[in-house]
Protein backbone atom coordinates (compact mmCIF):
# COMPACT_ATOMS: atom_id res chain seq x y z
CA UNK A 1 0.00 0.00 0.00
CA UNK A 2 1.44 3.26 -1.05
CA UNK A 3 1.16 6.81 0.39
CA UNK A 4 -1.60 8.51 -1.03
CA UNK A 5 -0.63 11.84 -2.45
CA UNK A 6 -2.95 13.86 -0.38
CA UNK A 7 -1.17 12.92 2.63
CA UNK A 8 2.46 13.29 1.08
CA UNK A 9 1.14 17.30 0.79
CA UNK A 10 -0.51 17.42 3.87
CA UNK A 11 3.05 15.80 5.41
CA UNK A 12 4.38 18.83 3.23
CA UNK A 13 2.46 21.53 5.03
CA UNK A 14 3.20 20.88 8.02
CA UNK A 15 6.86 19.84 7.48
CA UNK A 16 7.87 21.08 11.15
CA UNK A 17 10.92 22.96 9.88
CA UNK A 18 11.92 24.53 12.48
CA UNK A 19 12.95 22.13 15.15
CA UNK A 20 16.05 20.24 16.49
CA UNK A 21 15.22 17.43 14.63
CA UNK A 22 15.35 18.91 11.40
CA UNK A 23 18.41 21.03 12.26
CA UNK A 24 20.42 18.00 12.53
CA UNK A 25 18.66 16.46 9.97
CA UNK A 26 19.88 19.22 7.64
CA UNK A 27 23.31 19.74 9.19
CA UNK A 28 23.79 15.86 8.15
CA UNK A 29 22.75 16.35 4.68
CA UNK A 30 24.84 19.23 4.07
CA UNK A 31 27.84 17.89 5.84
CA UNK A 32 27.44 14.68 3.45
CA UNK A 33 27.16 17.07 0.48
CA UNK A 34 30.36 18.61 1.13
CA UNK A 35 32.22 15.59 2.08
CA UNK A 36 31.52 14.61 -1.51
CA UNK A 37 31.28 17.13 -3.71
CA UNK A 38 34.22 19.58 -2.32
CA UNK A 39 36.14 16.40 -2.07
CA UNK A 40 38.94 17.64 -3.81
CA UNK A 41 39.26 21.02 -1.39
CA UNK A 42 37.67 19.63 1.69
CA UNK A 43 40.78 19.15 3.96
CA UNK A 44 42.66 22.29 2.50
CA UNK A 45 39.67 24.60 3.26
CA UNK A 46 38.54 22.98 6.36
CA UNK A 47 37.93 25.74 8.53
CA UNK A 48 35.95 27.51 5.90
CA UNK A 49 33.73 24.84 4.96
CA UNK A 50 32.89 24.20 8.92
CA UNK A 51 32.01 28.12 8.97
CA UNK A 52 29.30 27.61 6.29
CA UNK A 53 27.90 24.85 7.80
CA UNK A 54 27.43 26.79 10.78
CA UNK A 55 26.63 30.07 8.90
CA UNK A 56 24.28 28.74 6.42
CA UNK A 57 21.98 27.11 9.24
CA UNK A 58 22.00 30.46 11.15
CA UNK A 59 20.35 31.99 7.78
CA UNK A 60 17.97 29.03 7.45
CA UNK A 61 16.83 28.62 10.46
CA UNK A 62 16.20 32.39 11.45
CA UNK A 63 14.05 32.42 8.42
CA UNK A 64 11.83 29.66 9.64
CA UNK A 65 11.91 30.68 13.10
CA UNK A 66 10.92 34.21 11.55
CA UNK A 67 7.82 32.54 9.57
CA UNK A 68 6.72 30.32 12.26
CA UNK A 69 6.50 33.63 14.01
CA UNK A 70 4.89 35.54 11.37
CA UNK A 71 2.75 33.19 9.29
CA UNK A 72 -0.03 31.25 10.82
CA UNK A 73 -1.47 29.07 8.35
CA UNK A 74 1.07 26.52 5.84
CA UNK A 75 0.14 25.23 2.92
CA UNK A 76 2.27 22.94 0.90
CA UNK A 77 3.01 25.54 -2.29
CA UNK A 78 3.76 27.74 0.41
CA UNK A 79 6.58 25.61 2.13
CA UNK A 80 7.85 24.47 -1.58
CA UNK A 81 8.11 27.85 -2.53
CA UNK A 82 9.70 28.71 0.63
CA UNK A 83 12.50 26.18 0.73
CA UNK A 84 13.16 26.69 -3.26
CA UNK A 85 13.71 30.64 -2.48
CA UNK A 86 15.99 29.28 0.89
CA UNK A 87 17.76 27.21 -1.61
CA UNK A 88 18.75 29.92 -3.44
CA UNK A 89 19.53 32.36 -0.82
CA UNK A 90 21.89 29.64 0.76
CA UNK A 91 23.81 28.61 -1.97
CA UNK A 92 23.71 32.49 -3.34
CA UNK A 93 26.08 33.30 0.44
CA UNK A 94 28.14 30.17 0.37
CA UNK A 95 29.15 30.04 -3.62
CA UNK A 96 30.11 33.88 -3.28
CA UNK A 97 32.38 33.34 -0.11
CA UNK A 98 33.66 29.87 -1.59
CA UNK A 99 35.19 31.79 -4.77
CA UNK A 100 35.54 35.01 -3.00
CA UNK A 101 38.66 32.50 -0.50
CA UNK A 102 39.59 30.46 -3.78
CA UNK A 103 37.08 27.40 -2.66
CA UNK A 104 34.97 27.54 -5.85
CA UNK A 105 35.93 27.87 -9.25
CA UNK A 106 32.89 29.95 -9.79
CA UNK A 107 31.75 28.78 -12.88
CA UNK A 108 28.17 28.18 -13.93
CA UNK A 109 26.59 30.46 -11.25
CA UNK A 110 23.19 29.88 -12.64
CA UNK A 111 22.85 26.04 -12.48
CA UNK A 112 24.81 26.15 -9.02
CA UNK A 113 21.44 28.00 -8.09
CA UNK A 114 19.10 26.01 -9.65
CA UNK A 115 21.10 22.93 -8.20
CA UNK A 116 21.06 24.40 -4.62
CA UNK A 117 17.32 24.86 -4.60
CA UNK A 118 16.26 21.48 -6.07
CA UNK A 119 18.88 20.11 -3.35
CA UNK A 120 16.77 22.48 -0.75
CA UNK A 121 13.48 21.20 -1.64
CA UNK A 122 14.42 17.28 -1.76
CA UNK A 123 15.96 17.19 1.45
CA UNK A 124 12.78 18.86 2.66
CA UNK A 125 10.39 16.89 1.43
CA UNK A 126 12.11 13.74 2.46
CA UNK A 127 12.02 15.04 6.00
CA UNK A 128 8.84 16.48 6.16
CA UNK A 129 7.34 12.98 4.55
CA UNK A 130 10.05 11.10 7.05
CA UNK A 131 8.65 13.78 9.91
CA UNK A 132 4.97 13.23 9.18
CA UNK A 133 4.75 9.57 9.11
CA UNK A 134 6.73 9.14 12.62
CA UNK A 135 4.49 11.37 14.25
CA UNK A 136 1.71 9.85 13.23
CA UNK A 137 3.19 6.57 14.05
CA UNK A 138 4.30 7.80 17.38
CA UNK A 139 0.66 9.00 17.93
CA UNK A 140 -0.71 6.21 17.26
CA UNK A 141 1.82 4.09 19.60
CA UNK A 142 0.18 6.41 22.41
CA UNK A 143 -3.26 6.10 21.79
CA UNK A 144 -2.47 1.96 21.73
CA UNK A 145 -0.74 2.15 24.58
CA UNK A 146 -2.88 4.50 26.43
CA UNK A 147 -5.83 2.01 25.43
CA UNK A 148 -3.89 -1.12 26.90
CA UNK A 149 -3.08 1.13 29.73
CA UNK A 150 -6.96 1.33 30.12
CA UNK A 151 -7.91 -2.38 29.30
CA UNK A 152 -4.77 -3.37 32.31
CA UNK A 153 -6.67 -1.16 34.23
CA UNK A 154 -9.89 -2.08 34.51
CA UNK A 155 -8.75 -5.98 34.44
CA UNK A 156 -6.53 -5.30 37.71
CA UNK A 157 -8.64 -2.58 39.68
CA UNK A 158 -12.35 -3.66 38.96
CA UNK A 159 -12.58 -6.01 41.81
CA UNK A 160 -11.57 -3.14 43.85
CA UNK A 161 -13.56 -0.44 42.40
CA UNK A 162 -16.59 -2.91 43.14
CA UNK A 163 -16.01 -3.11 46.78
CA UNK A 164 -15.17 1.00 46.86
CA UNK A 165 -18.66 1.12 45.28
CA UNK A 166 -21.00 -1.58 47.32
CA UNK A 167 -18.96 0.52 50.41
CA UNK A 168 -20.23 3.69 49.57
CA UNK A 169 -23.94 2.37 48.66
CA UNK A 170 -23.71 0.30 52.04
CA UNK A 171 -22.57 3.83 53.89
CA UNK A 172 -24.75 6.32 52.13
CA UNK A 173 -27.76 4.05 53.19
CA UNK A 174 -26.03 3.71 57.42
CA UNK A 175 -25.30 7.44 57.68
CA UNK A 176 -29.12 8.37 56.06
CA UNK A 177 -31.70 5.90 57.13
CA UNK A 178 -30.20 3.89 60.01
CA UNK A 179 -30.04 6.82 62.65
CA UNK A 180 -33.21 7.93 62.26
CA UNK A 181 -34.57 4.26 62.12
CA UNK A 182 -32.94 3.56 65.58
CA UNK A 183 -34.29 7.05 67.08
CA UNK A 184 -37.94 5.90 65.91
CA UNK A 185 -36.96 2.46 67.27
CA UNK A 186 -35.76 3.65 70.84
CA UNK A 187 -38.87 5.80 70.81
CA UNK A 188 -40.96 2.48 70.67
CA UNK A 189 -38.80 1.16 73.26
CA UNK A 190 -39.91 3.65 75.60
CA UNK A 191 -43.57 1.78 75.27
CA UNK A 192 -45.24 4.91 75.06
CA UNK A 193 -48.77 4.10 73.92
CA UNK A 194 -50.17 7.33 73.88
CA UNK A 195 -52.04 8.68 70.50
CA UNK A 196 -50.02 11.47 70.47
CA UNK A 197 -46.72 9.92 70.62
CA UNK A 198 -47.72 7.26 68.43
CA UNK A 199 -48.57 9.40 65.79
CA UNK A 200 -45.68 11.91 65.98
CA UNK A 201 -43.80 8.50 65.33
CA UNK A 202 -45.52 7.68 62.60
CA UNK A 203 -44.76 11.33 60.97
CA UNK A 204 -41.44 10.60 61.51
CA UNK A 205 -42.03 6.98 59.22
CA UNK A 206 -43.89 8.75 56.44
CA UNK A 207 -41.21 11.25 55.79
CA UNK A 208 -38.27 8.85 56.15
CA UNK A 209 -40.05 6.28 53.79
CA UNK A 210 -41.19 9.71 51.12
CA UNK A 211 -38.72 12.38 51.74
CA UNK A 212 -35.06 9.58 52.00
CA UNK A 213 -36.15 6.14 51.17
CA UNK A 214 -37.87 6.52 47.62
CA UNK A 215 -35.53 9.30 46.48
CA UNK A 216 -32.63 7.37 47.84
CA UNK A 217 -33.90 3.98 45.53
CA UNK A 218 -34.47 5.99 42.93
CA UNK A 219 -31.23 7.73 42.83
CA UNK A 220 -29.47 4.08 43.07
CA UNK A 221 -31.42 3.37 40.08
CA UNK A 222 -30.76 6.38 37.69
CA UNK A 223 -27.74 8.08 38.41
CA UNK A 224 -24.71 7.33 36.41
CA UNK A 225 -20.91 6.85 38.37
CA UNK A 226 -18.01 8.07 37.92
CA UNK A 227 -15.33 5.59 37.17
CA UNK A 228 -12.30 5.20 38.95
CA UNK A 229 -9.76 6.12 36.48
CA UNK A 230 -6.93 3.09 36.25
CA UNK A 231 -3.38 3.33 36.98
CA UNK A 232 -1.42 4.47 33.47
CA UNK A 233 2.16 3.28 32.78
CA UNK A 234 4.84 5.63 31.62
CA UNK A 235 6.47 3.59 29.08
CA UNK A 236 9.71 5.04 26.69
CA UNK A 237 7.58 5.10 23.71
CA UNK A 238 10.96 6.47 21.34
CA UNK A 239 12.49 2.72 20.93
CA UNK A 240 8.88 1.55 20.12
CA UNK A 241 8.19 3.96 17.65
CA UNK A 242 12.22 3.99 15.16
CA UNK A 243 12.03 -0.07 15.66
CA UNK A 244 12.05 -2.08 12.33
CA UNK A 245 9.06 -4.08 11.56
CA UNK A 246 9.77 -7.94 11.79
CA UNK A 247 8.77 -8.49 8.28
CA UNK A 248 7.16 -6.65 5.95
CA UNK A 249 6.53 -6.41 2.01
CA UNK A 250 9.67 -4.99 -0.08
CA UNK A 251 7.56 -3.52 -2.30
CA UNK A 252 5.95 -1.45 -0.46
CA UNK A 253 9.09 -0.02 0.72
CA UNK A 254 10.37 0.44 -2.89
CA UNK A 255 9.01 3.97 -4.67
CA UNK A 256 10.64 4.43 -8.23
CA UNK A 257 9.04 7.69 -8.65
CA UNK A 258 10.45 9.57 -5.54
CA UNK A 259 13.47 7.28 -5.26
CA UNK A 260 14.63 8.04 -9.04
CA UNK A 261 12.95 11.88 -8.34
CA UNK A 262 15.51 12.55 -5.32
CA UNK A 263 18.52 11.00 -7.09
CA UNK A 264 17.86 12.77 -10.37
CA UNK A 265 19.26 15.30 -8.60
CA UNK A 266 22.68 13.27 -7.08
CA UNK A 267 22.71 12.92 -10.74
CA UNK A 268 23.07 16.11 -11.91
CA UNK A 269 25.05 17.72 -9.10
CA UNK A 270 27.78 14.98 -8.98
CA UNK A 271 29.45 15.34 -12.16
CA UNK A 272 29.28 19.32 -11.91
CA UNK A 273 31.20 18.95 -8.41
CA UNK A 274 33.34 16.02 -9.29
CA UNK A 275 33.88 15.51 -13.03
CA UNK A 276 32.99 18.18 -15.74
CA UNK A 277 30.50 20.33 -17.17
CA UNK A 278 30.20 17.89 -20.20
CA UNK A 279 29.36 15.25 -17.97
CA UNK A 280 26.35 16.10 -16.58
CA UNK A 281 24.03 15.33 -19.63
CA UNK A 282 25.48 11.62 -19.99
CA UNK A 283 25.24 11.42 -15.97
CA UNK A 284 21.70 12.37 -16.54
CA UNK A 285 21.10 9.77 -19.37
CA UNK A 286 22.80 7.07 -17.41
CA UNK A 287 20.36 8.14 -14.73
CA UNK A 288 17.71 6.11 -16.75
CA UNK A 289 19.59 2.73 -16.03
CA UNK A 290 19.09 3.66 -12.05
CA UNK A 291 15.15 3.74 -13.00
CA UNK A 292 15.25 0.86 -14.95
CA UNK A 293 17.14 -1.47 -11.87
CA UNK A 294 14.54 -0.08 -9.38
CA UNK A 295 11.46 -0.70 -11.67
CA UNK A 296 12.82 -3.98 -12.37
CA UNK A 297 13.24 -4.85 -8.48
CA UNK A 298 10.16 -3.57 -7.57
CA UNK A 299 8.14 -5.48 -10.72
CA UNK A 300 10.41 -9.10 -9.34
CA UNK A 301 8.78 -8.26 -5.78
CA UNK A 302 5.51 -7.01 -6.65
CA UNK A 303 3.46 -9.95 -5.62
CA UNK A 304 5.99 -11.67 -3.10
CA UNK A 305 4.28 -11.71 0.35
CA UNK A 306 6.15 -9.81 3.52
CA UNK A 307 9.56 -11.12 4.40
CA UNK A 308 11.63 -11.08 7.23
CA UNK A 309 13.37 -8.06 7.94
CA UNK A 310 16.41 -9.82 7.80
CA UNK A 311 16.24 -10.68 3.93
CA UNK A 312 13.86 -7.39 3.26
CA UNK A 313 16.75 -4.89 4.59
CA UNK A 314 19.72 -6.48 2.53
CA UNK A 315 17.64 -6.68 -0.46
CA UNK A 316 17.00 -3.24 -0.54
CA UNK A 317 20.65 -2.18 0.38
CA UNK A 318 21.85 -4.58 -2.91
CA UNK A 319 19.07 -2.80 -5.15
CA UNK A 320 20.24 0.88 -4.09
CA UNK A 321 23.94 -0.53 -4.98
CA UNK A 322 22.95 -2.24 -8.11
CA UNK A 323 21.39 0.33 -9.66
CA UNK A 324 24.42 2.54 -9.47
CA UNK A 325 26.80 -0.02 -10.45
CA UNK A 326 26.16 0.93 -14.59
CA UNK A 327 26.91 4.70 -14.12
CA UNK A 328 29.69 3.50 -11.66
CA UNK A 329 31.52 1.12 -14.59
CA UNK A 330 30.32 3.91 -17.80
CA UNK A 331 32.45 7.28 -15.22
CA UNK A 332 35.48 4.71 -14.33
CA UNK A 333 35.86 3.18 -17.57
CA UNK A 334 35.54 6.56 -19.68
CA UNK A 335 36.63 9.63 -17.54
CA UNK A 336 40.16 10.09 -17.44
CA UNK A 337 41.09 10.66 -13.94
CA UNK A 338 40.07 6.96 -12.37
CA UNK A 339 40.10 8.01 -8.87
CA UNK A 340 37.56 11.18 -9.61
CA UNK A 341 35.20 8.56 -11.41
CA UNK A 342 35.33 6.66 -8.38
CA UNK A 343 34.65 9.53 -5.59
CA UNK A 344 31.75 10.31 -8.50
CA UNK A 345 30.45 6.91 -8.29
CA UNK A 346 30.84 6.22 -4.16
CA UNK A 347 28.48 9.16 -3.78
CA UNK A 348 26.06 8.25 -6.20
CA UNK A 349 26.23 4.94 -4.37
CA UNK A 350 26.31 6.71 -0.82
CA UNK A 351 22.82 8.50 -1.99
CA UNK A 352 21.49 6.14 -3.19
CA UNK A 353 21.77 4.16 0.01
CA UNK A 354 20.41 7.01 1.83
CA UNK A 355 17.35 7.62 -0.43
CA UNK A 356 16.28 4.16 -0.26
CA UNK A 357 16.71 3.75 3.47
CA UNK A 358 14.80 7.23 4.26
CA UNK A 359 11.73 6.03 1.74
CA UNK A 360 11.92 2.22 2.99
CA UNK A 361 12.07 3.98 6.77
CA UNK A 362 9.33 6.36 5.67
CA UNK A 363 7.14 3.48 4.96
CA UNK A 364 8.34 0.98 7.56
CA UNK A 365 6.45 3.83 9.92
CA UNK A 366 3.20 3.76 7.79
CA UNK A 367 3.67 0.08 7.69
CA UNK A 368 3.60 -0.27 11.19
CA UNK A 369 0.79 2.34 11.40
CA UNK A 370 -1.24 0.04 9.66
CA UNK A 371 -0.86 -2.41 11.26
CA UNK A 372 -1.22 -0.72 15.13
CA UNK A 373 -4.16 1.04 13.79
CA UNK A 374 -5.94 -2.50 13.40
CA UNK A 375 -4.50 -3.57 16.50
CA UNK A 376 -6.00 -0.45 17.97
CA UNK A 377 -9.70 -0.93 16.83
CA UNK A 378 -9.11 -4.06 17.98
CA UNK A 379 -8.03 -3.04 21.41
CA UNK A 380 -10.71 -0.46 21.67
CA UNK A 381 -13.45 -3.18 20.88
CA UNK A 382 -11.75 -5.02 23.68
CA UNK A 383 -11.68 -1.91 25.84
CA UNK A 384 -15.59 -1.53 25.03
CA UNK A 385 -16.69 -5.01 26.02
CA UNK A 386 -14.60 -4.41 29.66
CA UNK A 387 -16.05 -1.37 30.58
CA UNK A 388 -19.48 -2.48 29.87
CA UNK A 389 -18.75 -5.39 31.78
CA UNK A 390 -17.55 -3.17 34.67
CA UNK A 391 -20.84 -1.26 34.11
CA UNK A 392 -22.81 -4.02 34.09
CA UNK A 393 -21.24 -5.08 37.29
CA UNK A 394 -21.93 -1.66 39.01
CA UNK A 395 -25.18 -1.26 37.61
CA UNK A 396 -26.35 -5.39 39.32
CA UNK A 397 -24.70 -3.75 42.30
CA UNK A 398 -26.81 -0.81 42.71
CA UNK A 399 -30.09 -2.84 40.79
CA UNK A 400 -29.91 -4.47 44.08
CA UNK A 401 -29.45 -1.97 46.72
CA UNK A 402 -32.47 -0.21 45.04
CA UNK A 403 -34.27 -3.52 45.13
CA UNK A 404 -33.31 -3.86 49.46
CA UNK A 405 -34.14 -0.13 49.65
CA UNK A 406 -37.44 0.13 47.90
CA UNK A 407 -38.19 -3.57 48.76
CA UNK A 408 -37.73 -4.89 51.51
CA UNK A 409 -36.86 -1.54 53.66
CA UNK A 410 -39.60 0.54 52.14
CA UNK A 411 -42.25 -2.29 52.96
CA UNK A 412 -40.24 -2.47 56.26
CA UNK A 413 -41.28 0.59 57.26
CA UNK A 414 -44.69 1.14 55.72
CA UNK A 415 -45.75 -1.86 57.81
CA UNK A 416 -44.75 -0.16 61.07
CA UNK A 417 -46.55 3.05 59.76
CA UNK A 418 -50.07 1.18 59.52
CA UNK A 419 -48.86 -0.49 62.86
CA UNK A 420 -48.92 3.00 64.26
CA UNK A 421 -51.64 4.32 63.04
CA UNK A 422 -53.80 1.93 64.07
CA UNK A 423 -56.69 3.24 66.86
CA UNK A 424 -55.97 0.21 69.02
CA UNK A 425 -52.56 -0.06 68.77
CA UNK A 426 -51.16 -1.95 72.25
CA UNK A 427 -47.75 -3.14 73.64
CA UNK A 428 -48.02 -6.37 71.19
CA UNK A 429 -48.34 -4.18 68.03
CA UNK A 430 -45.25 -2.00 69.53
CA UNK A 431 -43.44 -4.96 69.44
CA UNK A 432 -44.35 -5.92 65.69
CA UNK A 433 -43.72 -2.40 64.67
CA UNK A 434 -40.01 -2.82 66.60
CA UNK A 435 -39.69 -6.35 64.42
CA UNK A 436 -40.57 -4.34 61.53
CA UNK A 437 -37.29 -1.60 62.14
CA UNK A 438 -35.39 -4.97 63.19
CA UNK A 439 -36.10 -6.15 59.51
CA UNK A 440 -35.28 -2.61 57.89
CA UNK A 441 -32.34 -2.45 60.04
CA UNK A 442 -31.27 -6.17 59.00
CA UNK A 443 -32.03 -5.30 55.24
CA UNK A 444 -29.70 -1.89 55.50
CA UNK A 445 -26.44 -3.53 57.51
CA UNK A 446 -26.13 -6.45 55.16
CA UNK A 447 -24.72 -6.15 51.70
CA UNK A 448 -27.10 -7.32 49.24
CA UNK A 449 -27.30 -10.78 47.22
CA UNK A 450 -30.01 -10.79 44.90
CA UNK A 451 -29.91 -13.47 42.65
CA UNK A 452 -32.01 -14.50 39.59
CA UNK A 453 -33.03 -17.89 38.47
CA UNK A 454 -32.94 -17.01 34.42
CA UNK A 455 -35.77 -19.96 33.52
CA UNK A 456 -37.69 -18.92 35.99
CA UNK A 457 -37.78 -15.18 35.49
CA UNK A 458 -38.29 -15.55 31.61
CA UNK A 459 -41.27 -17.74 32.68
CA UNK A 460 -43.09 -15.07 34.84
CA UNK A 461 -41.74 -12.42 32.03
CA UNK A 462 -44.41 -14.57 29.26
CA UNK A 463 -46.82 -15.31 32.33
CA UNK A 464 -47.16 -11.71 33.66
CA UNK A 465 -48.37 -10.33 29.77
CA UNK A 466 -50.09 -13.95 28.70
CA UNK A 467 -53.41 -12.65 27.39
CA UNK A 468 -52.36 -9.02 26.89
CA UNK A 469 -49.12 -10.09 24.88
CA UNK A 470 -47.52 -13.27 23.03
CA UNK A 471 -44.10 -13.88 23.62
CA UNK A 472 -41.95 -16.38 21.80
CA UNK A 473 -38.56 -17.21 23.32
CA UNK A 474 -36.15 -18.85 21.52
CA UNK A 475 -32.70 -19.50 23.47
CA UNK A 476 -29.69 -21.36 21.94
CA UNK A 477 -28.76 -23.93 24.26
CA UNK A 478 -25.26 -22.89 24.94
CA UNK A 479 -26.38 -19.05 25.83
CA UNK A 480 -28.82 -20.79 28.36
CA UNK A 481 -25.73 -22.67 29.79
CA UNK A 482 -23.74 -19.50 29.88
CA UNK A 483 -26.39 -17.22 31.63
CA UNK A 484 -27.06 -20.14 34.48
CA UNK A 485 -24.21 -19.80 35.54
CA UNK A 486 -23.82 -16.28 35.82
CA UNK A 487 -26.40 -14.22 38.20
CA UNK A 488 -25.69 -11.18 37.01
CA UNK A 489 -25.80 -11.41 33.51
CA UNK A 490 -29.17 -13.24 33.82
CA UNK A 491 -30.26 -10.20 35.75
CA UNK A 492 -28.75 -8.08 32.86
CA UNK A 493 -30.57 -10.13 29.84
CA UNK A 494 -33.61 -10.16 32.04
CA UNK A 495 -34.01 -7.06 33.01
CA UNK A 496 -34.00 -5.97 29.18
CA UNK A 497 -36.17 -8.30 28.07
CA UNK A 498 -38.73 -7.21 30.78
CA UNK A 499 -38.13 -3.68 29.41
CA UNK A 500 -38.60 -4.25 25.79
CA UNK A 501 -41.63 -6.31 26.08
CA UNK A 502 -43.03 -3.71 28.43
CA UNK A 503 -42.11 -0.98 26.39
CA UNK A 504 -43.61 -2.72 22.80
CA UNK A 505 -46.73 -3.23 24.89
CA UNK A 506 -47.42 0.47 26.53
CA UNK A 507 -45.61 2.28 23.17
CA UNK A 508 -46.06 0.28 20.52
CA UNK A 509 -49.66 -1.44 21.75
CA UNK A 510 -48.00 -5.01 20.13
CA UNK A 511 -49.77 -8.69 20.49
CA UNK A 512 -46.65 -10.36 19.47
CA UNK A 513 -42.49 -10.32 20.90
CA UNK A 514 -40.27 -12.70 19.42
CA UNK A 515 -37.37 -12.48 21.43
CA UNK A 516 -34.20 -14.53 20.45
CA UNK A 517 -30.83 -14.80 22.43
CA UNK A 518 -27.82 -16.40 20.38
CA UNK A 519 -24.07 -16.14 20.81
CA UNK A 520 -22.59 -13.81 18.32
CA UNK A 521 -18.75 -13.16 18.83
CA UNK A 522 -16.35 -14.11 21.39
CA UNK A 523 -17.55 -12.49 24.18
CA UNK A 524 -20.51 -11.51 22.84
CA UNK A 525 -24.59 -12.46 23.25
CA UNK A 526 -26.69 -11.20 20.26
CA UNK A 527 -30.14 -10.21 21.81
CA UNK A 528 -32.81 -9.27 19.52
CA UNK A 529 -36.52 -8.65 20.44
CA UNK A 530 -39.31 -8.43 17.69
CA UNK A 531 -42.81 -6.74 17.71
CA UNK A 532 -45.92 -6.71 15.66
CA UNK A 533 -46.63 -2.99 17.08
CA UNK A 534 -46.30 0.47 16.12
CA UNK A 535 -43.23 2.02 14.41
CA UNK A 536 -41.34 3.71 17.42
CA UNK A 537 -41.73 7.61 16.62
CA UNK A 538 -38.23 9.64 16.15
CA UNK A 539 -36.30 10.94 18.41
CA UNK A 540 -37.79 8.69 21.32
CA UNK A 541 -34.25 6.38 21.40
CA UNK A 542 -33.51 7.30 25.09
CA UNK A 543 -37.08 7.13 26.12
CA UNK A 544 -37.67 3.44 25.44
CA UNK A 545 -34.97 2.41 28.31
CA UNK A 546 -31.97 3.76 26.28
CA UNK A 547 -30.36 4.79 29.33
CA UNK A 548 -30.46 0.65 30.72
CA UNK A 549 -29.37 -0.18 27.34
CA UNK A 550 -26.29 2.31 26.86
CA UNK A 551 -25.29 1.13 30.49
CA UNK A 552 -25.83 -3.11 29.80
CA UNK A 553 -24.51 -3.24 26.13
CA UNK A 554 -22.23 -2.71 23.96
CA UNK A 555 -24.23 -1.23 21.23
CA UNK A 556 -27.74 -1.30 20.01
CA UNK A 557 -30.19 -0.25 18.10
CA UNK A 558 -33.73 -0.07 17.50
CA UNK A 559 -35.83 0.06 14.21
CA UNK A 560 -38.58 -0.57 11.79
CA UNK A 561 -39.13 -3.34 9.30
CA UNK A 562 -41.54 -1.73 6.97
CA UNK A 563 -41.61 -5.06 4.82
CA UNK A 564 -42.86 -7.04 7.70
CA UNK A 565 -44.22 -4.46 9.62
CA UNK A 566 -42.22 -5.21 13.06
CA UNK A 567 -40.12 -3.09 15.40
CA UNK A 568 -36.54 -4.77 16.29
CA UNK A 569 -34.73 -3.54 19.22
CA UNK A 570 -30.93 -5.56 18.76
CA UNK A 571 -28.80 -5.39 21.13
CA UNK A 572 -25.12 -7.02 22.06
CA UNK A 573 -24.23 -7.72 25.69
CA UNK A 574 -20.80 -9.05 26.55
CA UNK A 575 -19.91 -11.55 28.76
CA UNK A 576 -17.24 -12.80 31.02
CA UNK A 577 -14.95 -15.32 29.49
CA UNK A 578 -14.16 -16.45 32.20
CA UNK A 579 -17.53 -17.96 32.92
CA UNK A 580 -17.70 -19.96 29.33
Amino acid sequence: MKLKNSVVWQRIADAHLFTWGYLGYHVFAMVSMRFFLNSENIIEFLPFWTAMVVLEHLVIFTIFGLAKKFIKKYSAPLVIAGVLLIGVIRTLITTSLAIAVGADPGVAWQYQLLLGALWELSITVMWANLNGAFRDHSQLVRKLRATQDSIMGYRENAEIILAEEQEKLLQLTRNTLLPQIQTIEETINAGNLEMSTRWGIAHELKGIIYNQVRPLSESLRSTARALTAPAKRTPSHFLYVITIPKSFRIVNSIFPTATYAAMSLSFLASPFWLLDMSWVLPSLLLSLSYLAIILAFNRFFKNTPEQSAWIGVPVLVIMAVLAVIPTYLVAVLFYPDTQQAAIYGSTLVYTSLMVVGILALLDSFDFEARRYRDLLREHNEELALEVTLFEQQLWVARRNWSLVIHGTVQASLTAALTRLNAPDADKKTLDLAKKDLDRAIMALSTPPNTEIKFASAIKEIIATWQGVCDVDLDVQPEVKKLVSKDPRLSMCVNEIVKEAVSNAVRHGDARTAQVSIKLAADGLIDLTVKNDGQAPRIGVRQGLGGALLDELTVDWSLDFDSATDQTILSARLPFSTAQA
